[in-house]
């Protein structure tokens, strides 16, 4: 099919972005950094500001090794947590504050080591205490003590195990079915996703709407197995594009409209496979190629898995897709 050979060539013989940052300013060894600040060392952060070694978050402020969580602050090494503040070593908590080494807990204050918690103040190890107390053992550990840490996170782990833990964690949502989801609405089989609305079959993205299939990417609309399109609407079949719209399998290309299969390109409008169409007749061409993919059934992301190597990990790895792959 002469469009999937000249849209190989164009993959192999175009450049690629090493580092991805979208809007962002003194963001140092970072990559997927969208619309963030002073972020070091991160991998995937979206509206952030002085972030340190985070992986997924999401406007965090202050904070360091994080691994999705959203709206947290001055927070340090936390998990799956949302808009928790001065808060250290938790997993899944939410509204959370001067918390540390806890997990399962919501809204909370000055706990420590404590889990399935729920709108507790002054708890350590899951123990009720009063403020005098807490404030006095608090102040007898000494985190730098190698001794007194492994002895801390042996009896969090105690707790853990004697607490019932949540199977689901959704915080903020509504009619969703999905883990680690914050702020989403109308969601099915989402997972690690922060402010989704009407998706599907969606993982590591925020702030998207009527979406299916999409993986990392941010403010998107009315797109379909899409990855690392940051503000892109109308997109099927894309690969890291930037502000492009109404498009087709696009890839490393920025501020694209009315394109198909177009490889490194940018600010251009009614192109096909790099190449400018006339805008009259563009629709037209496009709907032919649609026609020859749909009907060798191609029309999906396997045009851009065409070398032997990539064809035989694909069928050794999903079996669902096996019967569509061409003879290597």
């Amino acid at each position: 099919m002469p469009f999937l050979s000249d849209f190989h060539r164009l993959l192999l013989e175009k450049p690629r972005y090493n580092v991805k940052q979208v809007g962002a300013e003194n963001c140092g060894f970072s990559d997927i950094a969208v619309k963030s600040k002073n972020c070091y060392y991160c991998f995937g952060v979206f509206y952030c500001e002085d972030v340190y070694y985070a992986r997924y978050s999401r406007k965090c402020i202050s904070c360091t090794g994080l691994t999705f969580c959203a709206n947290c602050e001055w927070c340090a090494e936390c998990i799956d947590c949302s808009t928790c503040y001065m808060s250290d070593y938790c997993q899944d908590c939410g509204n959370c504050r001067d918390c540390k080494f806890c997990k399962d807990c919501f809204g909370c204050s000055d706990c420590f080591g404590c889990a399935g918690l729920y709108k507790k103040q002054y708890y350590m190890f899951n123990e009720k205490l009063t403020k005098e107390e807490y404030d006095k053992r608090l102040q007898s550990i000494d985190l730098q003590s190698a001794a007194h840490r492994s002895a801390i996170l042996k009896r969090v782990d105690d707790v853990r195990k004697k607490t019932p833990n949540l199977g689901i964690q959704q915080f903020s949502c509504e009619d969703c079915i999905g883990n680690h989801l914050s702020e989403c609405k109308s969601c099915y089989r989402c997972h690690d996703a922060f402010a989704l609305e009407d998706c599907l079959y969606t993982i590591e993205a925020n702030g998207i709407k009527n979406c299916c299939d999409i993986t990392v990417c941010i403010e998107a609309e009315l797109c379909y197995q899409c990855t690392h399109c940051p503000m892109g609407y109308n997109l099927n079949f894309c690969f890291q594009c930037d502000y492009c719209s109404d498009s087709e399998f696009c890839a490393w290309s920025k501020n694209l409209k009315n394109c198909f299969g177009c490889v490194f390109l940018q600010n251009k409008e009614y192109h096909i496979l790099n190449q400018p169409v006339d805008p009259a007749i563009y629709h037209q061409e496009v709907a032919r190629i649609k026609k020859e993919l749909q009907d060798a059934k191609q029309y999906n992301l396997l045009p851009y898995l065409f070398t032997d190597y990539e064809k035989k990990r694909l069928a050794t790895e999903t079996d669902s897709v096996i019967q569509t792959l061409p003879p290597l």
